[in-house]
């Protein structure tokens, strides 16, 4: 089921990415990055190959059609203004492994919504906490996470490229039934229509 709202950018349906969106999800991967800046926060070790790399068609069919993985799109009209992405981590955790929203869409709703979906289908699948990882000095990612719930629970450091990036982890318990999936629904990650 997709969730509609209008918000300043239109009317934006949040859903499961389909096939057919590969080619509008790499154009949005490639202008958000591009709006963000190179080094803007959440593209730490980012560069113009890495971007393009990620945001082909190709690469994107197979990430889309992964079984462990479930991308989820903001959709204005056709045009992708926000993106997230799960993954389990272990046999009760999933990883919020992704979550982009465009600058010029920043403010709107649209991240809260796209995580709000993440936790629906996490509780679907089953799994118990919800993780995500962002860089220690992304102050406004962390508030962003803590406002929908989210707590400190460790630090790390991963490699991304050649960089050893610090990373703050936060936790979430999923409730057994959240906000917006049906009683007794379940979500399974298996190939995606389109």
């Amino acid at each position: 089921m997709a969730a509609t709202a209008g918000t300043g950018t239109g009317k934006v349906t949040v859903r499961n990415a389909r096939m057919t969106d590969a080619k509008a999800l790499g154009a949005f991967l490639t202008r958000a990055w591009r709006e963000a800046g190179p080094g803007a926060l959440g593209f730490t070790g980012a560069s113009e190959d890495a971007i393009r790399d990620i945001s082909s068609a190709d690469f994107l069919v197979k990430k889309i059609n992964d079984p462990n993985l479930r991308m989820i799109v903001a959709d204005a009209g056709g045009d992708i203004v926000g993106f997230a992405s799960i993954r389990a981590e272990g046999p009760r955790a999933a990883e919020l492994s992704g979550i982009v929203v465009l600058q010029s869409a920043s403010g709107s709703g649209i991240g809260t919504r796209l995580i709000q979906r993440t936790f629906r289908l996490a509780a679907g699948l089953g799994f118990k906490t919800m993780v995500v990882r962002t860089e220690v000095f992304n102050e406004r990612a962390i508030g962003f996470y803590k406002r929908n719930g989210f707590t400190e629970s460790a630090t790390a450091t991963e490699k991304v490229g050649r960089m050893k990036v610090p990373v703050q982890v936060l936790r979430k318990a999923i409730p057994e039934q959240a906000p917006g999936l049906a009683t007794g629904a379940r979500a399974r990650f298996s190939r995606p229509a389109g």
